[in-house]
């Protein structure tokens, strides 16, 4: 196996482990044994926990990222909307990278994989908006971080289909509700 394959392994064992506890269970060995390999090969690829987490927060920002631009891009960017949201998988992963966000060991690089997220949901915004024809009545950004603060929202909450849908539905209203 590759340093690279090993690698992506051990972050995939991360992102199983720290979607499924949180971030406070992702420690070195759990990662490790959860990937199947020693601590020490753990460290040998990420120099320590806090490079670890933030490549995992970085993987993360990506997928994220990578999601929301194909929703904006979408023919149909409600119901892509809908369904980058409604992803059981993908809710768990957006909770552990808000978590992973407001860990103190990432403090300094949050700022910029937010700002990442914040542009690619203020893209899908105004996919949305144009796909009903509407315009922005505040600015776009604004209505961007309105989006992101839901699939949060939704990502952190323990809810039933029905009551996902619900939240989805209100919330797909109150972005429109932003446009003239």
């Amino acid at each position: 196996m590759s340093r690279a394959d090993t690698a992506a392994r051990i972050l995939d064992a991360a992102v199983r482990v720290g979607a499924a506890e949180g971030v406070a269970a992702l420690s070195l060995q759990g990662v490790g044994r959860a990937a199947g390999v020693s601590k020490a090969l753990v460290l040998y690829h990420f120099d320590g926990k806090d490079r670890l987490l933030a490549t995992l927060a970085e993987r993360l920002v990506a997928e994220d990222v990578a999601a929301l631009e194909a929703a904006a891009a979408s023919p149909d960017p409600l119901e892509a909307w809908r369904s980058v949201a409604g992803s059981a998988e993908r809710r768990a992963q957006r909770a552990l990278l808000s978590g992973l966000l407001h860990d103190a060991s990432l403090r300094a690089r949050a700022p910029e994989l937010s700002a990442e997220r914040l542009t690619a949901a203020t893209r899908l915004a105004s996919a949305l908006l144009q796909a009903t024809n509407l315009r922005p009545r505040i600015a776009t950004a604004l209505i961007g971080r309105v989006v992101l603060q839901q699939l949060d929202g939704v990502a952190a909450s323990a809810c039933s289909d029905l009551d996902l849908d619900a939240t989805l539905d209100a919330s797909a209203l109150a972005v429109l509700g932003l446009g003239r």
